[in-house]
Formats: C-alpha cells, structure tokens, sequence
C-alpha cells in the first residue's frame, strides 16, 4: 500500500514537473491561478492576466476560446452600471464590446457628475438657507424692537380706551392679537416672548442661554397710556450675545457697559429715525415694578417667531390667531409677595410731542426685580406712585 502512494505521489509530481518544464514556470503559475480562483469574476481576471501576460503560452488557446464564449453574456449582464462596464473593459480592454463600453461609460459618467452637480448646488442652498436661518435668529431681538417700536410710535390716539386704539390702529390691532396670545389685567396686557440660544465661550463648547421680551401695555382706566419693552435679568447683555455671538459676563462691569451702550446705539437712532422732531430731555430713575399677570410655564406658541413675521410650522408655533387686541381676556392677578423695588439706570429721554421715550438698564447692584428696555408714555399718564 505504501509503495502504491509513493509511485502515484511520484507519477503526480513528475508530470506537474513536465508541464513546467514544457510550460515554463511564470506560465504554469499564471495558468494556476486561473484553475485556482474562487468564483468567476477572480477566474475571469485571471485569465484576462494570463493573455496579456502569456499571449502565446501553453494554455492560451484553450482560454481565448473560453473567453470569447463567455464575452457576449458578460458585457450584457454588466453593460447597465458604471462599474459593470469598467469591469468588462478591465477584460476585454480590445473587445467586441469595448467601443459601446466605453461610450456608455462616459455617458453614464457624465450622467453622474451632471447630479453630483446638482446635489452639490442642493447642498449649497440648503448651507445657504441654514446660514441665513441662522443671522436671522441672531437678529430676532433688534427686529422685535424696531418692529414694536415703529408700531407703538406710529399709534395716534395715545391716552384713549384701549378698544378705540385697535380700533383705529389696523396694524397695532393686528400685531398685538397675534401669537404670542396677550395675557392681561385690568391694569397691564402683555405678550411674553422668549428665545432659547448658545454662544461659544472660550475654554468650553458653549453656554446655554435664554432672551425674554415682555411687551407690556399699561392701562389706566381702561386707556392705553404707556408701553413698555421690558428685558429681563440684563436682557441688553443677552440681546448682545444673541446677535454678536460673544459672551458676556455679569459681573464684568467693563463688558456689561458695552452691551448698554451697544443697546443704546441701536435702539436712539431708531426712535430718532421714527419721530425726527423728538428732542433730547433729562430724566430720573423710576422704578419698573414686575409684571401683574402670570408668565407661562413654558413659552406659548409664536414665542420665539419674529414679530411681525409670519409664524410658520417650521417654527413650532402654528399659524397666526386673527384675533381683535381689544378682546384678549383679563386673567387673574398672579399672587405674589410684595417685592421692593429697584431704580433702573435712566440711560437716555426723548420727547415727540405728547410721548416720552425714555431708555434705561438694570444697575449693576439691582438684586430684586429689574429689568433693561424702554418705555414709551403718554402725556396723560399719572405719575408714578412714591
């Protein structure tokens, strides 16, 4: 049995030696691979390797014939996608097929740089929209305070029942019906609006912060004779940050006078700009006393749009109310504890005619209620009570 083994092992070798020897060695060992290959594509570049190698070797014959019977069916199974005909041609680069491979490839290249174009130019707009999304959320304090400025100024029946003023004020009527819903006593009706943003900070990722407006109309008997535009908790410093990106920290007496004059240069231009015959006047701190009614718990929709703006899905807030602003519902005093209050600092007055302007900021040891904006009230107001 063993001496049987030994003279088939031997048989073996010597005729895999004859075959080399007849063969050559490079020859015999490219057309290995092609016996050897795992599926048919690694067979079919093995053989397309062994022509270009061995175009005259001892097994050529036998594979052009296998490669020329399998050419028809692998160009058409292949002739559909870029990379199927790349690999056609990568086999056949002097085919029957070659030519329509190649056209076709370039046709289906073109193709796909054609929409690697347009997705590129989908993208850019989109980039585009997200960055113009973006400068305009910076902007949604400066624009809720021109836009309530250029309506609040251009009222003409200041002093005068509060449905009369809708009534004849269209766009006044209809910005303050819109959303955010006014929430209202019988002295003060209020709109909340509140923007949630970050800034970087230098050290960590960014800092969580949040920008509140309350628009406040003050009622006396019933007549409209002030408004106001209250940010709370150093809201110049956070309508700074908002927009200019750049932090600003509380306790830095250096950086919180930049935010109010950066206020400031903002908010006086515009006035002048809407009441050009307004002149400069001499004020004294007074107090702004919080709020009588109750703020939401969470921000009620249209919150967060811009005023003035049309409040979409996008945002979160559903469509606009139609509502008259001279039917928002009075709701209950919310209870608190009385609570001492603090003087602001009076930046800067204005007079247009029957109207005081008058801006002011929180003092830098304000601890109680206190807030930065500016006011604008009619001459028939009572004065403030001691």
């Amino acid at each position: 049995m063993r001496l049987q083994r030994n003279v088939i092992a031997f048989t073996l070798l010597s005729t895999a030696l004859g075959c080399a020897i007849v063969a050559g060695k490079g020859d015999y060992r490219a057309y290995r691979q092609v016996e050897m290959a795992d599926d048919d594509r690694a067979r079919q570049r093995a053989m397309a390797e062994y022509i270009e190698e061995h175009p005259d070797g001892r097994w050529s014959a036998d594979i052009r014939a296998e490669r020329e019977e399998q050419e028809v069916g692998l160009f058409e199974a292949n002739k559909s996608t870029g990379d199927g005909l790349q690999y056609y041609l990568d086999l056949y680069p002097q085919g029957q097929f070659s030519e329509q491979a190649q056209a076709r490839l370039a046709a289906l290249r073109s193709v796909s740089k054609n929409r690697e174009g347009e997705n590129e130019a989908r993208r850019d707009v989109q980039r585009e929209r997200r960055e113009e999304g973006l400068a305009a959320r910076r902007q949604w304090a400066t624009k809720a305070v021109s836009y309530w400025s250029r309506i609040l100024m251009s009222v003409e029946n200041w002093g005068s029942p509060i449905a009369e003023v809708a009534g004849g004020n269209a766009e006044f009527n209809r910005a303050f019906g819109a959303q955010p819903r006014p929430r209202c006593s019988r002295e003060e009706c209020i709109k909340f609006y509140q923007l949630d943003f970050a800034i970087p900070v230098p050290g960590q990722t960014r800092i969580e912060r949040s920008l509140r407006i309350l628009l406040r109309l003050r009622l006396q008997e019933g007549k409209l004779v002030r408004a106001e535009l209250l940010l709370p908790d150093r809201g110049f410093s956070r309508w700074y940050e908002l927009q200019e990106q750049q932090f600003i920290a509380d306790a830095d007496p250096e950086a919180r006078q930049h935010a109010i004059d950066w206020a400031l240069e903002h908010i006086i231009p515009l006035i002048r700009e809407l009441a050009p015959q307004a002149e400069g006047i001499d004020v004294v701190p007074e107090p702004i006393d919080p709020p009588t009614v109750r703020a939401p718990n969470q921000p009620d929709p249209g919150a967060s749009a811009v005023p003035g703006e049309p409040v979409t899905e996008a945002t979160g807030n559903g469509p606009q109310p139609t509502g008259e602003a001279a039917e928002a519902q009075p709701e209950t005093p919310e209870s608190t504890e009385p609570a001492e209050l603090v003087l602001p600092l009076a930046l800067q007055g204005l007079r247009a005619g029957e109207l005081r302007v008058v801006v002011f900021a929180a003092a830098d040891d304000d601890e109680g209620p206190a807030y930065d904006g500016v006011f604008i009230e009619h001459s028939s107001a009572a004065p403030p009570a001691e």
